[in-house]
Order: structure tokens, then C-alpha cells, then sequence
């Protein structure tokens, strides 16, 4: 799996997520830096698929090796924004600590750093969020989502809605697991 080359040479920052590292994508085709988190390296480790994953577990230590792939832990400055953009969005707990780590890489290099920032995932969640902080993403393979989605949670039976923290948790009236849905 390769992407395509950016036009923009050594001045963009590409950041990935872990179904990105997954799909077997050739750092050596890429221009610029490649970032990413400790806890997105440990999920492509994850030990039921390890032995699947052998090779690109190779892979990226070869590009951590070259200087390629740079793996840092974020400071936790922007993780209050991440979590006010995430409960407007209605993902707040649809993005897991790894993603919303992610996110805190990519506002900390976009901050810091005077290249052009570039996420890659297929998580629709982590797009969501980072279109609502203007943060520039690109999905692999998939689509990726058109537009940013404002979700609301609810009760499917009772209908009433929840704080989006209430997501999958139970029902005060009911005791259904409340879902999500698009706002009205």
C-alpha cells in the first residue's frame, strides 16, 4: 500500500494512526516526517495479532531506525480542547485514549512546529474531531467523511437525549444502552 507523494517535499508532517500503519503503507515512498504515539505503536502489537503483524511491526522499527517515523509522547497541553471539540462533535467517547492522543500529537507539531500537518486515519470519530479544530486529515482507502457531524445521544426506547460522556452507558429511566445518532 502506498500513498501518494506530496507535493510539498520536506515541509509537511504526516501523522498516523494505527489502521494506517495496519494497511502496510511504504514509509520510503513517503516526503517528510512520519509521527506517531507509543500507544498507537503498542495497539499495532496488540498480541493477538502479532504474529500477522510480524512484518509490519518490522517495518516501522526499520523507519524508527532511518529517522523516518519519529514516536513521541505529547504533552497534554491541548487534551481540554480535544475533549470540548470531541463533546460538541458527540464523539467524546467514541475516541478512545490512543486517538485522542493522536490528536494531541497533531495540535502540539501543528503548534510548534512551522511544516504542514497532515493526519492520516480511517477512523471516522478521529475525522470528525479534527475537522471540527481544522485540523487537515485524510482517510486511507476508505471515503472518510464529507462533512463534520454533529451527533446527540440517545435512548432508543425512551427517546430522551444524554450527555454525549452517556454513550453506551445505561438508560436512567429504562436501562437500554444508549446509542448515537446524527442531530436532528
Amino acid at each position: 500500500m502506498t500513498l501518494q507523494k506530496s507535493n510539498k517535499k520536506n515541509n509537511e508532517i504526516l501523522i498516523f494512526d494505527t489502521n494506517i500503519f495496519l494497511m502496510g503503507v511504504d514509509f520510503n515512498l513517503l516526503e517528510g516526517i512520519i509521527y506517531t504515539t507509543d500507544n498507537i505503536i503498542e495497539e499495532v502489537k496488540v498480541e493477538r495479532y502479532l504474529n500477522k503483524n510480524r512484518n509490519i511491526i518490522n517495518r516501522i522499527q526499520a523507519a524508527i531506525d532511518s529517522g523516518k517515523l519519529k514516536v513521541r509522547t505529547p504533552l497534554k497541553t491541548y487534551v481540554s480542547k480535544i475533549d470540548k471539540s470531541s463533546k460538541i462533535t458527540g464523539d467524546y467517547n467514541a475516541l478512545s485514549n490512543p486517538d485522542k492522543e493522536l490528536i494531541d500529537l497533531a495540535l502540539e507539531l501543528k503548534f510548534t512546529r512551522n511544516k504542514n500537518i497532515l493526519v492520516y486515519t480511517n477512523d471516522y470519530s478521529m475525522q470528525n474531531v479534527c475537522s471540527e479544530m481544522q485540523i487537515p486529515f485524510s482517510p486511507l482507502i476508505r471515503k472518510g467523511i464529507k462533512s463534520k457531524i454533529l451527533w446527540e445521544v440517545y435512548c432508543p426506547h425512551c427517546e430522551d437525549i444524554h450527555n454525549v460522556e452517556e454513550l453506551n452507558k445505561p438508560c436512567e429511566k429504562c436501562g437500554l444502552k444508549l446509542k448515537r445518532r446524527p442531530k436532528k
